[in-house]
């Protein structure tokens, strides 16, 4: 009885003779072990990298001017062209990059030359109008201001011509402008031709000068004398009072004589306002001086201007 509860103690305890059990103990993860990892370093890294991009963002913004931030959205938004790609006119003046296939972008039409000298012609035509408006107005007042010049105005005739402002001073019955068959002027046209200097001398146009007779042939001692002699002297003798009057001789491009070829009435040729003096403020693609050339002076035939 005594063996049988003594065998039966000894199995229970550890002395025993049967297997060993092994007992493995798992340590649970849970709690808060996972805050004292390295993910979070990496979500806090992005956060600060996008705060700076963002505080970059305002500072360029706040420091570029109205014309370099157009010049930013031109450059991020070129014209919708499929074969033009990149910048070429923004402040970052990249280069565009054209596809192969696609033919280059059409570049800005330049202007002709012969239309460009067109518009340069026109815009020089409409300031000389407006100069020879103003000319003509201070030439009547100034022959107004002289007493003894009052009764010439209705000799004198002012208008427009392809070459130029054209200032006209005829004969009249009672008060001819020169000496009867001579290029002797009398007083009062010397004095015109004075009025008439002072307002043309301070001009930058050259002049050209010409006198005309009427169709009355002219009789004198000298039979080779005739109305082409005296339209001749009666021009060049403008001429040279107009020089002891200020007028420089650079100024003067043509004198010329045109007898009775050029009438101004034409229906009346023997009437005497057709014997006078004109003076041409020409313009100045017509103000060139007289050419030579080898054989001499090119004259230019009556009424034609040089080139």
């Amino acid at each position: 009885m005594a063996d049988e509860e003594n065998g039966a103690g000894g199995g229970g305890g550890s002395g025993g003779n049967g297997p060993a059990v092994i007992v493995i103990k798992k340590k649970a993860r849970g709690g808060h072990g996972g805050h004292h990892g390295g993910a979070w370093k990496v979500a806090y890294a992005d956060f600060v990298t996008a705060m700076m991009a963002f505080f970059l963002l305002l500072w360029l913004l706040a420091s570029t001017t109205k014309e370099q931030k157009a010049g930013i959205a031109h450059y991020f938004n070129p014209p919708s062209n499929a074969s033009q790609y990149g910048g070429g006119q923004g402040i970052m003046k990249g280069s565009s990059v054209v596809a192969a296939d696609d033919s280059a972008p059409q570049e800005t039409p330049v202007m002709p030359p012969a239309q460009a000298n067109m518009n340069d012609d026109m815009a020089v035509q409409a300031k000389e109008d407006a100069m020879f408006r103003q000319v003509s107005e201070q030439l009547k007042k100034a022959v107004m201001n002289v007493p003894e010049l009052k009764a010439l105005m209705d000799n004198m005739l002012i208008d427009m011509t392809p070459e130029g402002l054209r200032i006209t001073v005829t004969d009249s019955k009672d008060r001819p402008l020169f000496e009867n068959g001579s290029g002797v002027m009398y007083d009062y046209t010397r004095k015109m031709m004075g009025v008439v200097t002072a307002v043309l001398s301070p001009l930058p146009n050259n002049l050209a000068i010409g006198g005309h007779t009427d169709v009355v042939p002219y009789r004198g001692a000298n039979p080779a004398y005739t109305n082409w002699e005296l339209s001749n002297d009666r021009a060049n003798t403008t001429r040279k009072v107009m020089m002891s009057e200020g007028m420089t001789e650079r100024r003067i491009a043509r004198v010329a004589g045109y007898a009775s070829q050029q009438p101004l009435l034409v229906d009346q040729p023997e009437n005497p306002k057709n014997a006078r003096i004109t003076i041409i403020i020409l313009r100045s693609k017509f103000g060139t001086v007289a050419k030579f050339s080898q054989d001499g002076l090119i004259v230019p035939k009556a009424g034609a201007y040089l080139p």
